[in-house]
């Protein structure tokens, strides 16, 4: 009985101590991120300039703080904090009147960014354009389509 006692004291004494071993591993910043700048462009008093990222590593989460902030502030600029494994475009972007520098992990990436071939579009309205041209060919299609057809009933009628 001695025995199982002793086991199960060490069980709890290694469960009890394995959060702690992970809170100071989520404290360091990961090594397998990279921050990525991908264009910029003027927009008025304003830089309009389009970020991504490259995991290396596992998806991991890491919430806006030291490892994960823009400076200067407000830390907090719309920037992911779950982060797929391999490299991510057009994930988000940030108007800044002047530099800016997103750090993640141990890197950093520094406004402005190469100057863009075209306007961006807002992350928000990105890949909707696909979606748009099928919505807009299928209404024309059907509104020609209900017309033929009315005009085909009222003409064999």
């Amino acid at each position: 009985m001695g025995a199982g006692v002793t086991g199960a004291a060490l069980l709890t004494a290694v469960l009890s101590a394995a959060p702690a071993l992970a809170a100071g591993r989520r404290g360091q910043p990961p090594a397998s991120l990279t921050p990525i700048i991908e264009c910029s462009v003027a927009h008025g008093s304003a830089t309009h300039s389009l970020f991504g990222y490259e995991n290396s590593g596992p998806a991991l989460t890491l919430g806006v703080g030291p490892s994960n902030a823009f400076s200067p502030g407000p830390a907090d600029r719309g920037q992911p904090t779950a982060f797929a494994s391999g490299t991510k475009i057009n994930v988000f972007s940030v108007d800044a009147p002047g530099q800016v520098t997103w750090t993640l992990g141990g890197a950093q990436a520094r406004t402005p960014g190469p100057s863009c071939a075209a306007t961006p579009a807002s992350t928000t309205l990105a890949g909707w354009g696909p979606i748009a041209a099928v919505v807009i060919v299928t209404l024309v299609l059907g509104t020609l389509l209900f017309w033929r057809t009315r005009r085909l009933r009222t003409v064999g009628a």
